[in-house]
């Protein structure tokens, strides 16, 4: 019976529109824009099984072809450069042999750009993609890779897995990114193009590789820029021949434009390492950590490594590169091989806020490892800044400090473990030390140490 215009006019309850909408079912979800039930649940709408291509993930088979199948599938569905599936990896252990199975690059001399393209997982060891290869040792870093990425990836990202392998000669991913082929191009084979922005979130990598991550580009580099790491973490067993990530590769003391490199972010990452470096940084940086637990590793079978958190081998004077804040990361140093950061910036600024790096070597045999050093190339510093800190073993300032002109060493309220004594020559005991003549220091508000500036 139709409704009077009385009844049309008054305004509609809540509970008279619940019981409408049970009432009237599909069109009442049509009135508010919803899909139907089969619609929204349907699974290849916005996503590529890797098992649907013939991806086994039992750990035996070759899963290559047929991740790489997925992936195809996905970048030839783009539209306007932007991918519409993201590629999705069931619980399972997926065996890869083949380079580049989930990225490669195009050498016909044309960027090839993809736009949002997702790879997802069901969680750190739920999913995991083992690379498992007899690859041998090559200085080609576009050899190797698991991503070879030349001018190509804009908007990634990695969700919800592990990444695993047992060869040093590995690689997990290498971005190369040139802004135009002039003068005599590296690989003008890639045309020219961009890298930007990548997420990595709740992704473990597990075991031996050479690197993980390489950046870079020739003497017209640009971007590569915007790497995020969010909830990810390294096993016990992780070990780098070269770095986890080493950003400017190819030749970087000629190549100032590699500095176009930037920003990098980790949030609240567990990192383990056994040996090598872990961040490696010859050009690029802006750096900023926040939270985390980083904990270097005796490993019974590796024996004694050097490892490095921070590793800046170059002195690279572009101030808005040269730039590390860490806030709030509990450090683990377990040996006097191992060292926070190594860093030979003569520009910029680091900076470490709450931080602990003395939970693991609360004995007094550890007063002389050197966990934190700085080169002062050329007579200069950063500006390096320590607040709320609590510290242990020494650092250095791996010069004379009568040659320093500009930058300085900075502790505001900080608690030094193994001494209460400021400042010293390498000779000497105390917690910050020169190779000779001490300068360019400042303490402040320290837990046990007086105030002292020089």
């Amino acid at each position: 019976m139709p409704m009077s215009n009385e009844q049309d006019n008054e305004p509609l309850s809540r509970r008279a529109l619940g019981l409408g909408m049970a009432a009237t079912g599909l069109g009442a979800m049509a009135v508010w824009g919803a899909q139907p039930a089969s619609a929204a649940a349907d699974p290849t709408a916005h996503t590529i099984d890797v098992t649907d291509h013939g991806a086994k993930g039992d750990g035996v088979s070759d899963d290559s072809d047929a991740i790489r199948a997925a992936v195809t599938a996905a970048i030839a569905g783009r539209s306007g450069g932007v991918v519409k599936k993201e590629i999705f990896f069931p619980p399972g252990n997926y065996r890869v042999t083949k380079k580049d199975t989930l990225m490669w690059s195009p050498t016909n001399g044309k960027a090839d750009q993809i736009f949002g393209l997702r790879f997802r997982g069901c969680g750190p060891r739920v999913t995991n993609v083992f690379f498992d290869t007899d690859f041998a040792a090559t200085a080609d870093p576009r050899e190797n890779n698991l991503i070879t990425a030349a001018v190509r990836l804009r908007y990634t990202y990695f969700e919800d897995m592990s990444f695993s392998s047992t060869n040093p000669n590995n690689r997990f991913a290498y971005f190369w990114s040139v802004d135009a082929l002039t003068g005599q191009p590296q690989f003008p084979e890639y045309g020219f193009g961009q890298n930007q922005y990548f997420v990595y979130r709740n992704i473990e990598w597990k075991g031996t590789w050479d690197r993980v991550i390489g950046i870079d580009g020739d003497h017209e580099a640009n971007n590569n820029s915007e790497h995020h790491f969010i909830l990810c973490s390294t096993d016990t067993k992780s070990a780098y021949t070269d770095a986890f990530l080493h950003c400017g590769i190819s030749s970087p003391a000629d190549r100032n434009q590699q500095n176009q490199f930037l920003n990098y972010f980790m949030l609240s990452c567990n990192f383990a390492v056994a040996k090598g470096d872990f961040f490696r940084f010859d050009r690029g940086g802006s750096i900023n950590v926040l939270g985390g637990s980083w904990s270097t590793v005796n490993d019974a079978e590796l024996g004694p490594q050097d490892i490095r958190y921070f590793y800046m081998p170059l002195p690279n004077g572009e101030m808005t590169a040269t730039r590390l804040h860490v806030n709030g990361v509990r450090f683990e140093p377990k040996g006097e091989k191992h060292k926070i950061i190594d860093c030979n910036w003569n520009n910029g600024s680091v900076t470490f806020t709450s931080c602990s790096d003395m939970a693991a070597i609360q004995r007094s045999t550890a007063a002389d490892f050197n966990l934190h050093r700085y080169a002062a190339d050329s007579g200069r510093l950063p500006i390096v800044r320590y607040q709320d800190c609590i510290l242990g073993g020494y650092h250095l300032v791996d010069a004379a400090g009568s040659s320093l002109t500009n930058g300085k060493m900075i502790y505001e309220g900080c608690r030094f473990y193994h001494t209460s004594t400021a400042v010293s020559t390498t000779t000497g005991s105390a917690f910050l030390r020169y190779k000779s003549a001490p300068a360019r220091y400042a303490f402040r508000d320290s837990w046990a140490t007086p105030d002292v500036s020089g």
